[in-house]
């Protein structure tokens, strides 16, 4: 390994609900993390950004994002004045507009319900069957195409001159390059899957051609810190910004240590993004139907995946049980005292469907869940464990239902499947899924975004092809959950 290689590099992590700054290193052939600094994220309404807004419309805080970013990556200098790269992933779909060096407005947040009203508007001139044979795309209705239709004939797209999805975006607020990564760009309906070039008839429709900036791959240097903000952090002159695949989930995938080409994976978060790593893109009418996606992953291989809805669920259960505690006065409900009465309870005999649209929104997710079961034609659940376990097998059982249909798709069954995210510190959903799949489960690791990160900016630095997976095999421990029922859902 040349000594660039050895260097240090700052992995700046967005997710949905939180972000963080972590330091990550090569030391003794093993790769290691340290958290820096850890924040809250979610939505925010409109409204307590800028006048005149909605009361149902919702926002990003994405200045407050910024702050919270650049005090993550001081924190990272003053420990390492080393470092030598720096690299973001986020979310995906959700993207600024910028004129004459400005954003324009706020970030938008993609459960906002704007974006539900514009899919018929969309589908006028695009059919989604149409849609689909472009770009690939499970249909959702917060794809960036149907954000676009949103705000098409609004004066902030008209006087835009880039949009930059949200990791583009801060690479332009540390280098002042804005360029378009290309794992990302594959998830905003925009990316011809076909051309693996911007869609000319849908960006002309939406009003944005001549405003996507120049795709770049994962790898691909953006520029270096500007020299005021290089400055003010403590940082460098020299200090690059790379591109690395820069879709939250693009960067978990590349660092998930699959078996082999008959591999699974569910990256749990707040999404369970469950699929398989293929080749090239499947965009038959039957992969349309069936509700899969085709997503950009590293070194051109193609993420075949579903959009689930994963921990959101939990946490936005939790969420409405601690308001209503905070009214009442009573202790808060603890999720992992929760998990442990739920192992204890039986499989319950209805489950939801965590696909279903309903389930897209935040706000009384115990209710809804409760509402969904007695639809289905069961009874609601009496306890919040019951709950609890309601949710976790639900979720076991469209990972592990999943997880063979994508497989299928590819041509083969799954020999095992991956969990990696948050996710994957759940033994319950962990073993439920092994048990419904009849495959064993391989959990780990928890920080699967932020390693593949990392692993991409010092395989960048180094200019050499390591096997990443390999190096966060011999990184990381693994732990396998083996298949204890006969029966299962493959």
């Amino acid at each position: 390994m040349s000594p660039e290689f050895q260097a240090p590099v700052a992995a700046i992590d967005l997710g949905a609900t939180s972000g963080r700054v972590m330091i990550g290193a090569l030391v003794d052939g093993k790769l290691e993390l340290e958290l820096v600094h850890r924040f809250a994220n979610g939505p925010v309404p409109l409204a307590s950004l800028e006048e005149g807004a909605q009361a149902e419309d919702l926002s990003w805080d994405i200045d407050e994002l910024w702050v919270q970013i650049r005090q993550g990556l001081t924190l990272a200098f003053a420990r390492r004045p080393d470092i030598a790269a720096i690299g973001v992933d986020s979310w995906a779909v959700d993207y600024a507009l910028l004129a004459d060096g400005q954003r324009l407005g706020q970030v938008r947040h993609y459960r906002d319900p704007r974006n539900v009203r514009a899919v018929p508007e969309l589908e006028k001139h695009f059919e989604r069957a149409e849609l689909f044979e472009r770009n690939g795309l499970q249909f959702l209705p917060f794809n960036t195409v149907y954000q676009l239709e949103a705000e098409r004939a609004q004066s902030r797209l008209r006087d835009a001159q880039s949009v930059l999805l949200v990791p583009d975006y801060i690479n332009w607020l540390l280098t002042g390059a804005a360029r378009c990564e290309w794992t990302n760009a594959s998830t905003t309906g925009l990316l011809n899957q076909r051309t693996g070039g911007w869609d000319e008839r849908l960006a002309s429709h939406l009003g944005v051609d001549g405003k996507l900036p120049e795709l770049i791959h994962p790898g691909h240097v953006v520029g270096t810190l500007l020299p005021q903000l290089a400055a003010e952090l403590g940082a460098g002159s020299e200090v690059k910004v790379v591109a690395v695949a820069s879709h939250d989930t693009a960067s978990a995938v590349a660092a998930t240590p699959l078996a082999g080409p008959r591999s699974a994976y569910v990256s749990c978060g707040t999404w369970g993004l469950v699929g398989v790593e293929l080749d090239a893109p499947v965009l038959s009418r039957e992969a349309q139907h069936a509700g899969f996606t085709n997503e950009l992953g590293l070194d051109q291989s193609v993420r075949f995946l579903k959009n689930v809805t994963g921990t959101f669920l939990l946490s936005e259960s939790i969420r409405h049980w601690n308001e209503q505690s905070a009214q009442s006065g009573e202790p808060e409900a603890n999720l992992e005292e929760l998990l442990s009465q739920a192992e204890t309870l039986p499989v319950p005999a209805v489950l939801i469907d965590p696909q279903d649209e309903r389930f897209l929104a935040p706000g009384r997710m115990p209710q809804r869940v409760s509402e969904a079961v007695v639809a289905a034609g069961g009874a609601a659940p009496s306890t919040r464990a019951e709950l609890i376990r309601v949710i976790i097998e639900s979720l076991a059982s469209s990972f592990a239902t999943q997880a063979f249909a994508a497989a299928a798709f590819g041509g083969f069954e799954p020999e095992n499947i991956h969990v990696v995210g948050g996710g994957s510190q759940g033994r319950l959903l962990c073993q439920r899924t092994a048990d419904l799949a009849g495959v064993p489960v391989v959990a780990g690791p928890v920080e699967c975004t932020a390693l593949g990160n990392v692993l991409v900016q010092l395989r960048t630095l180094s200019g050499s092809q390591v096997d990443l997976r390999e190096m966060v095999r011999a990184s990381v421990k693994l732990e396998t959950y083996q298949p204890e029922r006969t029966h299962s859902l493959a």
